[in-house]
């Protein structure tokens, strides 16, 4: 598979960051300095606003400006930047989220960090791959394609560290998608099969089909704060949306793309199950260390506590001073732990993904897409040209999306 986690976060290394990760200057702006300058004098004038953000907020909000460049730059054509950002990113959410023990142990320890490095909630983590598979798709890797898909699909899986909560229907579909692309039927047909379980009406592409068809529509999910002491995070639909189907013209007839995923409800359910996620294990590590805090530093003074550390070889004075440490530090953990829902959340996600699949001659195209209501009805302005991408194989790509990168475009 191309995406393994190769390390996790010693405890030691976890409760130095957690310390340091306090005060103001985590939620200052730096300044850039002269190499960070030209870089982002080097990157397309639309995008040099983001790798600004990237430099200037650091490393509590790097993840997230990492899926922000990625996204931009994806939707604009611009597909190296578009992976390098990606692929950093990556690298960040699986220093946490893999599926081995190293990462469920830093998960443990990081996931109730009330000022945590974003990491983003499953969905945004999924979204991650889906657009690293989709790049993998234009240059006709078929196989990292797939895994990639896969790999959302895990990261799906982590909500909530529940295992069994994948119902990703695009990232299954788009799995077998690469696979049938890679000559792997049986496993396509696999694929397909376990995405006929969530989408049972969904069309699976014919056997002579070659060119994908994805449309995206809409605005990403909003992460609000609410209840008292903005302790619970909920998920409202993004605003303004317009766009709510799509179709494709071919040969004279349109063709409608089928609605295969609706990302506010990946954002608001966990399994299928609505959610208005209270942060209670954000409250609960705040209670357990100040009371860790307030018994060790009581105990700091208390006579067999002292008697123990003499035994231990490490003198009165010794033993005083470290269990007196530790307990500050875990008072000041739980000082420092805020327990307000995270609203952080990547804006240049859609409202829902649209698929189909044609059989095209490589060099075919463009092709028109029509972006439709809530009554699919064509939008006034909601028609897109696109061009289809055909890798050395033969086999295309075709991407739109309603989401405004000028005046004019739907949302």
């Amino acid at each position: 598979m191309y995406f393994i986690a190769k390390a996790g976060a010693p405890l030691a290394a976890a409760l130095l960051l957690a310390g340091c990760a306090t005060g103001p200057t985590q939620y200052e702006t730096r300044a850039l300095d002269p190499d960070q300058q030209a870089v982002v004098a080097s990157k397309p004038a639309a995008l040099q606003p983001l790798y600004r953000d990237l430099f200037e907020e650091g490393r509590r909000n790097e993840v997230l400006n990492l899926m922000e460049i990625g996204a931009a730059a994806f939707h604009r054509g611009h597909y190296d930047l578009s992976k390098a950002a990606l692929d950093r990113a990556i690298a960040n959410i699986e220093s946490v989220y893999a599926d081995n023990e190293a990462a469920h142990r830093a998960r443990s320890l990081w996931y109730e960090e009330g000022e945590k490095d974003f990491k983003g909630e499953p969905y945004e983590r999924s979204m991650v791959f889906y657009y690293r598979g989709l790049l993998f798709l234009r240059d006709g890797d078929y196989g990292n394609a797939r895994a990639s898909f896969i790999s959302g699909l895990l990261q799906d899986a982590f909500a909530e560290e529940e295992q069994n909560t994948t119902d990703f229907a695009s990232l299954i579909y788009l799995a077998g998608w690469s696979a049938k692309l890679a000559g792997s039927d049986s496993l396509a047909e696999q694929h397909f099969e376990e995405y006929r379980q969530f989408r049972p009406d969904g069309p699976v592409p014919a056997t002579d089909h070659n060119t994908l068809v994805i449309a995206e529509t809409g605005t990403a999910p909003r992460k609000l704060a609410d209840g008292v002491g903005h302790y619970e995070l909920v998920y409202r639909r993004g605003k303004q949306i317009r766009a709510q189907g799509a179709e494709v013209m071919h040969g004279g007839d349109s063709v409608a793309l089928f609605p295969v995923e609706d990302v506010f409800f990946q954002a608001s359910t966990r399994g299928g199950r609505t959610v208005d996620r209270i942060i209670e294990g954000k409250v609960q590590f705040k209670k357990n260390t100040q009371a860790t805090g307030d018994v060790l530093t009581a105990a700091s003074g208390n006579s067999a506590v002292a008697g123990l550390s003499m035994a231990a070889g490490g003198g009165l004075a010794a033993g005083f001073h470290t269990v007196t440490a530790i307990g500050v530090a875990a008072q000041g953990l739980s000082a420092r732990s805020r327990t307000e829902a995270d609203t952080r959340y990547w804006q240049r996600l859609p409202d829902g993904l649209h698929v189909t699949t044609l059989r095209l001659a490589p060099g075919a195209g463009p092709l028109e897409v029509r972006f439709l209501d809530a009554t699919s009805q064509p939008l006034p302005d909601g028609t897109e040209t696109v061009p289809v991408h055909f890798d050395d194989r033969g086999n295309g790509l075709a991407f739109a999306s309603s989401r405004p990168t000028e005046e004019g475009k739907p949302l």
